[in-house]
């Protein structure tokens, strides 16, 4: 097919969209020159290019990050739109959501595709949400919360699809875009025959039946190639149940930890030391931890089990200097006080050298990186953790006496979302209980 002798510029992002688009008689003979959008990318472009309503700010966005993928094509058909690109025109105002109560699919700058719900604080509603994120077999990952646009943002599966749709339905929530509600519909009569997931030992590897796309797609892109202990012990965060599946452990702990259906467990520790705990986490591949501490150390009694923690870290194999990060500054002791604490007792130069020395490790060790296997935390996340992208694997409670203050609603959240939550003290954690999730005892 010629060439385009005469070649009119895109004045707008929209149109060069619809070039994208609609472009059959667009190109020229040699297949390497089309603007033809790739099998992946057509979907979403043939969508906005559709788009019966003027788009919203976040699909403009979209538009502009998959046309910059096809530049250099439009420049060999003498269309260099660099400039429309760098500084973008629209043909119409961006649409506002403004409901005060919205739900919203859309695909994000990944390709990936997302629901965001949005809604102003109800207790009813933050509970269905929650229920929804702990109860019903979503991986570590699938939400996140905004605080300040109040929006919980899910990946997009028949599981979110159906249960944020039938929330949104209830509560007469307005749908951004109406297609929802058909996806609703097509996942309501595929589960109508719906059985709960289950794990069987087939071999001596873990197969799970009954479930969803999404869980299956899940499991064999991240657990189908582990130990089969490591398989077990996932189950739970799937919410399968681990009953009648036995594997051996090389650890008493591994085994015990591997084999509960709660994600939220007490140690007693008059029946596991440290090490024993320790050396279950590394069986179970639950590095890194976090620590969260309750405050400055403000007894010898809390002093003694710092140091002995850190002791217990070092005879399993990890450097108290390279593999644990500090997220906050423990005080510098004094003659008179023990980092900022006044004692009821006198304390020796050995005691008050080893605070200081906790002190120092405090300041000098922040970095965060895949070698850091322990990660002290008080009030707030560290910044050296959000900069690492580094997820950690279980959080260990235990200084201070088996309890922590939560800090900012964002530390909370976080300690709340990971796999494991473990206590470790010599009196169980009494009314407890988060997320209708009681803890149990190992």
């Amino acid at each position: 097919m010629p060439e385009l002798t005469e070649t009119k510029m895109p004045e707008s992002i929209n149109e060069a969209l619809k070039i994208l688009a609609y472009n059959d008689y667009f190109y020229a003979d040699s297949l390497k020159t089309r603007i033809s959008p790739h099998h992946k990318d057509k979907e979403t472009v043939t969508s906005l290019a559709e788009a019966q309503y003027p788009w919203t700010e976040k699909q403009a966005k979209l538009a502009v990050v998959i046309l910059k993928r096809y530049l250099s094509k439009f420049q060999k058909h003498k269309m260099d739109i660099k400039q429309l690109l760098d500084k973008p025109v629209y043909d119409e105002p961006f649409r506002v959501i403004d409901f005060a109560k919205s739900i919203e699919k859309y695909k994000d700058e990944d390709e990936e595709s997302l629901i965001d719900i949005k809604f102003p604080y109800n207790k009813k509603i933050v509970t269905l949400i929650r229920c929804l994120k702990n109860k019903k077999c979503l991986p570590l990952g699938y939400t996140k919360y905004d605080g300040e646009s109040k929006i919980w943002s899910f990946k997009q599966t028949d599981v979110t699809t159906y249960y944020l749709t039938l929330i949104a339905i209830r509560y007469d929530f307005k749908f951004v875009d109406p297609t929802l509600l058909d996806e609703y519909y097509e996942v309501r009569n595929e589960i109508k025959d719906y059985k709960t997931p289950t794990a069987k030992l087939i071999g001596g590897e873990i197969i799970i039946e009954n479930a969803p796309e999404s869980m299956i797609d899940y499991w064999d892109k991240n657990l189908k190639n582990k130990k089969p202990l490591l398989q077990l012990d996932a189950l739970k965060e799937l919410r399968i149940k681990t009953t009648g599946i036995n594997i051996e452990a090389e650890t008493y702990t591994a085994k015990k930890l591997a084999e509960q259906n709660s994600q939220k467990l007490w140690i007693d520790k008059k029946e596991y030391s440290r090490d024993e705990v320790i050396a279950g986490l590394k069986e179970l591949d639950c590095f890194p931890i976090m620590m969260p501490v309750t405050g400055d150390i403000s007894s010898i009694e809390e002093l003694d089990d710092f140091w002995a923690w850190i002791k217990t870290f070092e005879r399993n194999g990890i450097d108290p200097l390279n593999e644990i990060s500090w997220g906050f500054d423990l005080k510098e002791p004094n003659n008179d006080t023990l980092g900022g604490f006044t004692l009821s007792k006198k304390f020796t130069k050995d005691q008050r050298d080893d605070v200081f020395e906790l002190h120092q490790m405090s300041k000098q060790f922040k970095f965060i990186d895949q070698t850091t296997k322990v990660i002290f935390v008080r009030n707030r996340i560290p910044r050296s953790l959000i900069k690492s992208k580094i997820k950690p694997r279980a959080s260990l409670t235990t200084l201070g006496g088996g309890y922590y203050s939560a800090g900012t609603e964002n530390l909370k959240r976080l300690l709340e979302n990971l796999p494991k939550k473990l206590y470790y003290s010599d009196s169980r954690p009494s009314n407890w209980n988060w997320n209708d999730e009681v803890i149990i005892k190992l």
